[in-house]
């Protein structure tokens, strides 16, 4: 053989991205209550794929008649001496020889080539251990719970049950079926519209009616089954949180995060000669808007002339009977 075989080698134990693996699967099922099963008699029950237990025969024996075709095509190609081209190959075309353009080892040449990535990959990377964030965000989730006396579940059963909308359990029908009333109206009203030549124009409310609408609801009593202190009967009762609020925090210091930051900053600062300023007075006039300093008027007085004109407009419709539409 030129090498070695059944040589000893040493036992290092199970890897630790094995035991990581198996650690993190213990606390995935902890966390969701549910133990996986991948590989055991009633996972391959459950998933099973019926569709592979159907033996299909993908060449199936041809019938009578397209064996007969076949062999009466070619036997009349071969005394005319001519060769009848189908979009369809046969049987007996795949016989008479391999695909010339074709090697013995296969049709290679429509491979695709496979190009060099450019940069390494699969080498050994070190591992560091759990990142300190993580650790932070499990420091800080236990100590909130110690201090709340309180578990916090998550992605559980019971905190499911206890969180659901029983409002998505509703299938609601946003387009439901217009009443047979409904659609004798629209369709009188269409069938109108097109012997008159007029469309009836409805849900526009114009300025003037908006101003009256105003000026009548002024001159008119408050609603008498509001009292003097208002609608309040229309308020919604405050609930209760169901947890404390305004309660005292100890104080860790600054985060680490934060820490970090200043020092990267200064850091910064001192690699490019320059102190970083934003706030401050220099900083503002340095880069203000001077387009934020001009007032527009984005709702100017309509020009005389236009006044004018939608008056002659709207004389003009009412005379007429008729609306002009513009596209």
């Amino acid at each position: 053989m030129g090498y070695k075989i059944n040589y000893p080698v040493p036992n290092f134990g199970v890897d630790t991205d094995i035991i990581d693996n198996h650690a993190s699967l213990a606390t995935a099922e902890a966390m969701k209550s549910h133990k996986l099963e991948m590989g055991t008699d009633a996972s391959k029950a459950k998933w099973h794929n019926p569709a592979k237990d159907v033996d299909y025969n993908f060449a199936p024996k041809l019938d009578g008649d397209i064996i007969t075709t076949n062999k009466n095509l070619a036997d009349t190609e071969m005394n005319l001496g001519h060769h009848w081209a189908l979009a369809v190959q046969l049987d007996s075309d795949v016989d008479q020889g391999s695909d010339p353009i074709c090697s013995s080892a296969g049709c290679t040449q429509y491979k695709h080539k496979k190009k060099p990535l450019g940069y390494k990959i699969n080498y050994p990377v070190p591992n560091f251990g759990v990142d300190t964030d993580i650790i932070d965000n499990h420091a800080s989730l236990e100590l909130a719970e110690g201090m709340k006396s309180h578990k916090l579940a998550l992605g559980t059963e019971a905190s499911k049950a206890r969180w659901h909308n029983p409002a998505k359990d509703v299938d609601y029908n946003f387009a439901p079926k217009l009443d047979g009333d409904i659609i004798t109206t629209n369709k009188n009203l269409a069938d109108t519209e097109t012997n008159l030549g007029h469309h009836w124009a409805l849900a526009v409310q114009l300025d003037s009616d908006i101003k009256a609408d105003a000026e009548l609801e002024a001159k008119t009593e408050s609603d008498p089954i509001c009292s003097s202190a208002g609608c309040t009967q229309y308020q919604h009762k405050k609930k209760g949180l169901g947890y404390k609020i305004n309660y005292s925090v100890p104080n860790f210091g600054r985060d680490h995060d934060i820490n970090d930051n200043f020092a990267s900053i200064k850091l910064a600062e001192g690699m490019v000669g320059h102190e970083f300023q934003i706030g401050t007075a220099a900083s503002k006039e340095k880069w203000a808007n001077k387009a934020k300093d001009t007032d527009y008027d984005f709702n100017p007085a309509l020009d005389e002339d236009v006044i004018a004109t939608r008056s002659n407009l709207n004389l003009a419709e009412g005379q007429l009977g008729h609306k002009w539409t513009i596209a």
